[in-house]
């Protein structure tokens, strides 16, 4: 795990505060703790960290505003951690600019297994150098994917526009954020379908079977989701969020 890394926890529940903080600190990450929105801002001007994880339900200003703020800054990721379990709900976090969302309760060492991966993530040149690269193509020169946030449209290089589904939106948003990077099936099925649903790895395997075919047919062309053998999926072509 990358043990050197600096996290913070914004969580109003002091219980689960000092419990999460007390394992994450003996697995070996610098971790302090916030109660509130207000407090979570103090204290990162003077001591900045490289992971917020937090709740929505927060008192004063909620957690999605923070996410909204701290998406401003790419070298901090943010990891929601809510009792909010339905498929809206996670696509407004991650619409906020979270990379990732665990439903309450949570297993601590899947906590801890999901900041080190958003850890690695910080640690490589990835999508997120796309988006000042001017007329829209990559360092390499090539016509980029562009997936839009609100309007939940893919737009292949060639400006074909494809519309998408809460839950295709959900796994391309998903690929994009860490483009090039192979995320495990286990990772994606509990993002878009709930850490709950029974088949949930062969419901992903039908959803991109259908997406792909969806893009040959409206885009003429291959929709760039690599199988990452006995790993995941990955999103291979350059590509930028709008």
């Amino acid at each position: 795990m990358s043990t050197h890394a600096r996290i913070a926890l914004v969580e109003d529940d002091a219980d689960l505060l000092h419990s999460t903080q007390e394992y994450l600190t003996l697995a070996g990450f610098s971790v302090w703790g916030a109660g509130s929105a207000e407090a979570f801002f103090r204290r990162f001007v003077a001591d900045p960290v490289d992971v917020v994880v937090l709740d929505i339900g927060l008192p004063g200003e909620d957690g999605l505003s923070v996410t909204e703020l701290l998406k401003k800054n790419p070298q901090v990721a943010v990891i929601i951690l809510s009792a909010r379990d339905g498929l809206e709900d996670r696509l407004t976090g991650m619409r906020a600019g979270a990379d990732r969302y665990l439903v309450k309760p949570v297993n601590l060492a899947e906590l801890a297994v999901n900041i080190d991966a958003v850890i690695k993530r910080l640690e490589l040149p990835l999508a997120r150098t796309s988006l000042d690269l001017p007329r829209q193509v990559s360092e390499q020169g090539s016509p980029l994917w562009k997936l839009d946030i609100q309007g939940w449209l893919l737009t292949s290089p060639n400006g074909q526009p494809l519309k998408l589904t809460a839950r295709e939106f959900s796994l391309l948003h998903r690929l994009i954020k860490v483009q090039g990077q192979a995320i495990p099936k286990k990772d994606l099925t509990d993002e878009i379908f709930g850490q709950r649903i029974s088949n949930a790895t062969d419901r992903l395997n039908v959803l991109i079977t259908r997406l792909r075919k969806k893009a040959q047919d409206q885009l003429a062309e291959p929709l760039p989701i690599k199988t990452a053998h006995q790993i995941g999926y990955a999103f291979t072509a350059p590509a930028m969020l709008l």
